[in-house]
């Protein structure tokens, strides 16, 4: 599963809650194998290549109202929720996903829709919010090929502190399609404190950072297979709101929201 970056205790390890929709399953799926190439280090693989880059900017904007991804061409993702099992804990949406309506007074024609996250009461590793990320053809899904972007920018409304990583399969676990299978969920990601209005914020690839408590990998944008928004237990109760999500492209410089 983007399972919580903080997520260092069995809990983690459980199957999260999915929003509705038979596409948003990310346990391991049956693939066939891509023709193997002899540099790859997973040639055996069904993923044993790297996927040809991928070329939608934008990831969701929720004007549709759905639990996928802005459809890029052979591009997938859904929207995905979990938490931990403390006794008494609150986690919305927590089943089907839908964007919601903006407040008349942040809603304007073309914008008139975003996403809107609750936690509170979770105790032991805390929870995410996030989307499977996967190039797509003829049954098979591989990791995500970013490789064509710098970085990453959204728009949020908070206040609250939350975590937004990008996951390689070196740190996810196998049922969630990943590699992992020790000290995982320890993702590659830069904390942001949000306000109580609407503000832009962007990170760059080569800002990302693992937390340090897990197994250790390379940050690879070639190799993607989930976005995640972790809040930590410090971090909640937590009450806000995302949209915009896109992808920088490199010829921009890189340049993000926070960096003229």
């Amino acid at each position: 599963m983007l399972v919580c970056g903080c997520a260092q205790t069995e809990a983690a390890s459980r199957a999260p809650a999915i929003f509705g929709g038979r596409g948003a399953r990310i346990a391991a799926l049956d693939e066939k194998p891509l023709p193997p190439v002899e540099s790859a280090p997973e040639a055996a693989s069904p993923c044993g290549r790297e996927a040809p880059p991928s070329e939608t900017a934008l990831l969701d904007d929720f004007e549709d109202g759905d639990n996928a991804l802005f459809r890029g061409f052979e591009r997938e993702g859904y929207w995905f929720s979990a938490g931990d099992k403390t006794e008494g804990s609150v986690l919305e949406p927590n089943g089907s996903f839908a964007a919601e309506l903006l407040p008349p007074a942040e809603a304007t024609r073309e914008n008139r829709y975003a996403a809107h996250f609750h936690a509170s009461g979770q105790k032991e590793w805390g929870a995410t919010w996030g989307s499977t990320l996967a190039w797509t053809r003829k049954g098979l899904r591989c990791p995500l090929n970013l490789s064509r972007f710098a970085g990453m920018r959204f728009r949020a409304k908070g206040p609250g502190t939350i975590r937004v990583a990008l996951v390689v399969p070196e740190v996810q676990a196998k049922e969630y399609r990943g590699t992992c299978t020790d000290r995982c969920y320890d993702y590659h990601g830069k904390v942001f404190t949000l306000s109580d209005r609407w503000e832009s914020y962007g990170v760059r690839w080569d800002r990302l950072q693992q937390g340090g408590w897990g197994t250790e990998a390379r940050f690879t944008p070639s190799r993607i297979v989930q976005l995640s928004i972790n809040v930590s237990v410090t971090s909640l109760p937590i009450d806000f709101w995302v949209d915009d999500f896109e992808l920088i492209p490199k010829d921009t410089g890189g340049r993000t929201a926070e960096e003229p």
